[in-house]
C-alpha cells in the first residue's frame, strides 16, 4: 500500500519571503521518505507518522486535515 503525506508550512505571502523554502524552525530532510509497516484500519495513519512530523516541527502546532476521533492528539 503506497500513501502520500503532503506537509505544509503557513507563512507571510509578502515579496520578501522566499516560499521555496521551509523556515528555518522546521528540521527538513532528518528522516527519511519512506516508512515501513503493517497495514492499519482505514482512516488510521501510522504511529511512526506522528513522529516524523513532531521531528519536522517540533513544539509547534500541527493540524489534522479530515481529523477522526481515533487520531485527535494533544495540542
Amino acid at each position: 500500500m503506497k500513501e502520500h503525506m503532503p506537509v505544509g508550512v503557513k507563512t507571510r505571502t509578502d515579496a520578501a519571503v522566499n516560499l521555496a523554502h521551509f523556515p528555518p524552525w522546521t528540521n527538513w530532510g532528518l528522516d527519511t521518505g519512506v516508512i515501513m509497516s503493517e497495514v492499519r484500519e482505514i482512516s488510521h495513519k501510522l504511529d511512526e507518522v506522528y513522529g516524523l512530523i513532531e521531528r519536522m516541527c517540533p513544539g509547534r502546532w500541527k493540524i489534522e486535515n479530515f481529523g477522526r476521533k481515533h487520531n485527535t492528539r494533544p495540542g
